[in-house]
Parts: C-alpha cells; structure tokens; sequence
C-alpha cells in the first residue's frame, strides 16, 4: 500500500467516524497502519542489496530486478538505489582498474629500460 493509498484510506475512516459514531475509528486507523508496515522490504534484505550492489557490481542489478518486480510499497525506491550504487560502482571499478593497469605498462618499461642499461 502506498502512501497516498493510505492516506486515502485514513481519510475514508475519518468520514465514516464523524458519519456513524459507532465505528471504531482509531482501531480501523491502527490497523490500516500497521498493515502499511508490514508490506515493506525488511530492512535487512536492504541492507544486504546495498552491499551487494557497491561490493559486486553485476550482482546489484539482480536485486534491483527483485525489488522491481515485487509487490512491496518501496520496491521500486529500493530498486532505483540498486541500480544507483551498481551503476557508481561500476564506474569506479572501471577507473580503478584502468589506473592500475595504465600504471603497470608504465613500470614495465621501466624495468626494461634498467635490464638495458645495466
């Protein structure tokens, strides 16, 4: 359920208690709220994602796919920061790496510069 979902249905419950006075109110809101909580993505399955996606790249977009294409209220939120931190992971994978190697050819020559000369 999302937000606005929930602030659809508070506001149904808040006409219906000033229609009937009858009708528990504050019990229909708790338990509207309390379903909202339970239709979100475990914090610790985030976490996990989030790791996964700065610390092994590819991976990352396969929790960004199951965040997607859950029915959780912040799947798509959680999806999106997947994708995020894959995609800047990626990037500095990709410069590290270049770094690395481009400096590796330059002390190549190096040492065959000094095996020529001595």
């Amino acid at each position: 359920m999302s937000e606005d979902k929930l602030e659809k249905e508070i506001e149904e419950y808040a006409k219906l208690g000033a229609s009937d006075k009858k009708i528990d109110v504050a019990g229909l809101m708790i338990n509207a709220l309390q379903k909202h909580e339970r239709n979100l993505i475990p914090v610790k399955e985030k976490r996990i994602a989030y790791l996964v996606s700065l610390a092994l790249p590819p991976l990352g977009f396969i929790y960004a796919i199951k965040f997607y294409l859950s029915d959780k209220d912040d799947g798509s939120q959680a999806a999106l920061f997947c994708t995020l931190l894959t995609v800047f992971s990626l990037i500095i994978s990709f410069f590290l790496v270049k770094t690395m190697l481009s400096g590796a050819g330059t002390s190549l020559d190096q040492i065959q510069y000094l095996n020529e000369t001595y």
